[in-house]
Formats: C-alpha cells, structure tokens, sequence
C-alpha cells in the first residue's frame, strides 16, 4: 500500500514519464487498455508514455513501436484489429480506412491516424508517422488513449 501511494505522489509530481513494463508507474500511470495492446513481432524501441494531465490537457497514456516501411500496413491492419477488439468504435469520416486529421497535426504531421472511441474507454488514437535513425528508415507506430 505503502508503495502505491509513493507511485501516486511521483505520477501527479512529474505529470509526464516514460515506464517500462512491470514497474510500479507502468500498473498505475498507464491505462489497461494501452497496457493490452500487443505489441507485433518484429517492432522496435517500444516505448510507454503517460502523463496525468494539467489544466485542459487530458490525461494520458501512450504506446509507441518502430517497424520497417515494408511492414507498416499489415501493422496498421493488426492494430486495427486490436482497437476494435477491445470494443473501440471508428469515430471516422473515412468509411472502412478510419483516417482523420485532427489538430494534432498542427504539431507533428503523422502519415495516418485513426480516431476510437468507447464509452467506458473515452478517446484513442491511432497514428503513425515517418522516422529515422541513422538512415535507418522507419515507421513509428503511437496509440494514445486520452482516459
């Protein structure tokens, strides 16, 4: 109990980190739903962001992956499924391909993004944007779920 409550007082001190899975702030600062995404065969540099919120910024947890270009739709396909298999409904004027811009792409432009929602779960975005390391070309994956 103790150490929950230490967790707690660190999450609403810092309001945005980055944790690793099976940590303390991993359990409690990262939502189940961004916690139950698997992660594919194959991802890169995965990556747990949260973040408790301030003012009119909502809180939220994030997920993030790199794969090869020659990947990025079959992965985008299986993180689709994921969404909607965790009861998440497109919240899209796209039809079947859910791609929607919204201002978040004032900050950093993405190559797709995807908006789910669910009443118990609020909203979760799925986007993804081009990224190299060291020439290294790849496609970052993000999904953000705005709890």
């Amino acid at each position: 109990m103790l150490s929950a409550m230490a967790t707690l007082g660190y999450l609403f001190a810092v309001e945005d980190y980055v944790t690793r899975p099976g940590s303390p702030v991993y359990y409690l600062g990262i939502s189940s739903l961004v916690r139950d995404v698997q992660v594919p065969d194959g991802a890169q540099g995965r990556e747990y962001f949260g973040s408790v919120g301030d003012g009119n910024k909502p809180a939220q947890s994030q997920l993030s992956f790199k794969v090869p270009p020659a990947t990025a739709d079959a992965v985008w396909d299986e993180m689709t499924r994921q969404l909607q298999d965790l009861t998440l409904r497109s919240v899209s004027t796209g039809g079947e391909s859910p791609l929607v811009s919204s201002n978040k792409h004032t900050v950093s432009p993405g190559l797709r993004e995807a908006q789910y929602t669910a009443e118990k779960h609020g909203l979760v975005l799925l986007t993804t944007y081009e990224d190299s390391d060291g020439g290294t070309s790849s496609i970052r994956f993000e999904i953000t779920h705005f709890d």
